[in-house]
Parts: structure tokens; C-alpha cells; sequence
């Protein structure tokens, strides 16, 4: 896997099967036409970024909601107040790399076993609720644009 410098990054790789994985932050809103909007922007970037390929043809796409918490931590373990569940979130961007890590970590936790992996106390503390929750949404389309300006 590999990621571009950005603040709101892309990620990319090569797959098993020789095709290019090429991917972007999560979205805000998770209509159909931000579902459009995403597709056409993560092609213009792909053509930006590698022009050799301009013409490639994209078969598949998908886009899902971005997930971060207040402290920008991923969180890995159990869900308070609700025995027996557990629950992994966060990723801000990493999601392929550490959504399969937190898999394993959890998958030791659902089986009351110590973690045959790294699991830093960072990973363990319970994300605080945002201020103004409710609004989040909406509060995350100007830091987007911040973001996407300072990437200039």
C-alpha cells in the first residue's frame, strides 16, 4: 500500500490480479448524488495523478462514510455498557490496512485471549462525543475545503 502526501490522501496499490486500487477519504454524506460527485472526483484525480493511464478504463467503484473520532484515534475494543460487544472504528483514511488489523486484535478480545498483536493503550481509550454532534456533518464540508485548499 502506498499513500500520497497529502491532507486529504489517496491510497493505491497493485492488486493480486494486476489491477490498481486507487482510493480516497470517505465521504460526508451518503446520498446518490454525493455518491456521483465522489466517482467523478476520485477520476479526475486518478487522470491527474497518473496521466499515462488517462485512458484506463475504471470498472469498479464504491464509497462509503468517512469515520474519525474527536482525538483523530482509531478506537479497538469493547462497546461500554453493552456486554460482549466490540466494536472497531476511525480509520481516518487507513482503512484497508487498519481495518485488518483491528480485525485480528478484535478477534483475540471476542475470545477473551491476550492480542498476538501491538494494541497500544491509544487504541483502548474510548473516544469522547463531538461538540455539537448533530452537526458534524455539516461542520466537516468547510474543514474539507481547508483541507483541500491547503493540498494546493
Amino acid at each position: 500500500m502506498a499513500f500520497d502526501s497529502r491532507e486529504l490522501l489517496h491510497y493505491f496499490r497493485l492488486m493480486p490480479d494486476g489491477r490498481f486500487l486507487f482510493g480516497m477519504r470517505g465521504g460526508i454524506f451518503a446520498t446518490a448524488r454525493a455518491n456521483k460527485a465522489a466517482a467523478r472526483k476520485i477520476k479526475a484525480d486518478f487522470r491527474q495523478m497518473f496521466p499515462a493511464w488517462a485512458d484506463v478504463e475504471i470498472t469498479d467503484h464504491w464509497s462509503g462514510l468517512v469515520c474519525l473520532t474527536r482525538n483523530l484515534t482509531p478506537y479497538i475494543g469493547p462497546v461500554p455498557g453493552l456486554s460482549g460487544a466490540f466494536a472497531g472504528f476511525a480509520w481516518h483514511g487507513n482503512g484497508i490496512a487498519m481495518g485488518s488489523y483491528a480485525g485480528a486484535i478484535l478477534a483475540d478480545l471476542l475470545q477473551n485471549k491476550a492480542s498476538r498483536h501491538p494494541y497500544p493503550a491509544a487504541l483502548k481509550t474510548i473516544p469522547n462525543r463531538f461538540p455539537a454532534a448533530p452537526f458534524r456533518r455539516h461542520l466537516l464540508h468547510p474543514a474539507y475545503v481547508g483541507l483541500a485548499l491547503k493540498d494546493l
